[in-house]
Order: C-alpha cells, then sequence, then structure tokens
C-alpha cells in the first residue's frame, strides 16, 4: 500500500491532469507514522485486517470518528472527505470503507457491492480498528453511497440512526426510513434537485425529522462550498434529530 501510494504521488507531482481523488489518494499518510491532532486535520489510512485500507478524519483532539462515510461508483472517496474535512472533525470525526469492487485495472477506484451484509461487517470492523463502535452513527453517503446508505438504515436503523444522504440515484424512501432519528437531504445546484427536496418532504410529513440543502454550483459527483454545507448538516442533526430510543 505505502509503495503504491508513493508512485501516486510521484506520478501526481510529474504530470498535470491527476484527479482530485487520484491526488488526496496520494497525500494521505498512514496512521502508524502519523501524530493524531485535532489541528491541522489530516485524512489517515486505516489498516483494516483481511479487507482494504479505510481512511478517517479524526474527532475533535484525536476522538476516534462517530460517522461513517460511503462513496460514489467508481471514486476513491478521499477528496470528497478532505472537502468537508474540518467540519467532520469538529462534529466528530467520519471513517470510510472503500468499494469492494475495482472500476479500472489500479483499482484506485472502486465501488460499492449490493451485499449489504457484507458491507455491513465491513464498517463494523473497520470501526473496531478505528477504536471505536458502529452504534447510533451518523452516515453520509454519495450517490451510490446515499442507495446503500437508505438501506443500511432500514435494516439497522439503530446502528445507522441518522442520515446524510448526496445526489442519491433515486429519490430515498420514507417508509424505508421510518425508523431513522433524522435525515438531511443534499443535491447539488446542477444536479437533480426536486429527487432530495421531494425526499425531505415526505419524511418530514412522515413524522422524521429532516431538512434539504443545496450546494452552490456542484453538479452530480461534486462537493460544493462543502465546508459549509456539512457543518450546517451536521449542525442541524445534532439539534433536530429525535432522541435515542433507550
Amino acid at each position: 500500500m505505502l509503495r503504491r501510494l508513493g508512485l501516486l504521488a510521484w506520478l501526481c507531482a510529474a504530470a498535470t491532469g491527476c484527479g482530485r481523488d487520484e491526488q488526496a489518494l496520494a497525500a494521505i499518510r498512514p496512521l502508524a507514522t502519523q501524530r493524531r491532532l485535532a489541528l491541522p486535520v489530516e485524512v489517515y489510512t486505516l489498516n483494516i485486517p483481511d479487507d482494504l485500507p479505510g481512511f478517517a478524519v479524526p474527532g475533535p483532539d484525536g476522538a476516534n470518528p462517530r460517522m461513517l462515510f460511503l462513496h460514489g461508483m467508481c471514486s476513491a472517496g478521499v477528496g470528497d472527505v478532505q472537502a468537508f474535512q474540518f467540519a467532520a472533525s469538529e462534529h466528530g470525526g467520519i471513517l470510510a470503507v472503500r468499494g469492494d469492487t475495482p472500476c479500472n485495472g489500479a483499482g484506485i477506484l472502486r465501488k460499492h457491492s449490493f451485499d449489504l451484509d457484507k458491507l455491513d461487517a465491513r464498517i463494523r470492523a473497520a470501526f473496531e480498528v478505528g477504536g471505536g463502535a458502529a452504534d447510533d452513527l451518523v452516515l453520509v453517503g454519495h450517490s451510490q453511497g446515499a442507495f446503500l446508505g437508505e438501506r443500511l438504515a432500514e435494516q439497522w436503523p439503530a446502528r445507522y440512526s441518522r442520515l446524510i444522504l448526496i445526489g442519491a440515484p433515486t429519490e430515498p424512501s420514507a417508509a424505508r426510513l421510518r425508523h431513522v432519528r433524522g435525515a438531511v437531504m443534499v443535491s447539488g445546484e446542477f444536479d437533480v434537485t426536486t429527487r432530495m427536496k421531494q425526499a425531505a418532504e415526505e419524511l418530514q410529513a412522515a413524522g422524521i425529522p429532516s431538512t434539504y440543502l443545496e450546494m452552490p454550483g456542484a453538479k452530480h459527483g461534486q462537493m460544493g462550498d462543502a465546508e459549509r454545507i456539512f457543518g450546517e448538516a451536521f449542525a442541524w442533526l445534532e439539534k433536530n434529530a429525535l432522541p435515542r430510543k433507550p
């Protein structure tokens, strides 16, 4: 893994046109050689036994992450998390598992399979390595990650109890999310905004605290003004989510 990151960093330095995810992945430093400080915030790698390395942003004062990120189709995901890393750190830290299916020969860009049991097991293992527990999480899902996050919350609502869904490929269902504590629907300004707006309205009508936020200037797959938008999303959930059931 370290050799791959080193090679990727050299390639990004030597050539133009290296994408955001590739640049971000090359910049990640391994957890074993990095001090986990709240400031400056850095994404660190998470070596998960019998799985691909994950990555995470620590919470305040280096605390173990309490939120989950699921990236979209054929992404490395790192660039997305780095777009809102300060907001994520301030509100508890965030951990991500990489997709289990490669999209290209190098395996840098990946997608998730649709095996929910497998994905849930990988997430639980990642949080164990990260020093925490996969319980009462805020799940941030982007595109395919939003689609899967909705279904994880349907199956295990106590584990994935609050959601921030970004640019889902299908309209999130109030019936599927009837047991979550709260949800924020997010769309890019130039994405299909009606889908996420309607989902927020239907969730609110069903008694599930929900709101809609829009990333300015963003198309599908882009993160516009992410620090502000995600800071607002995390703060909204902290203020408005239903209390946890005993």
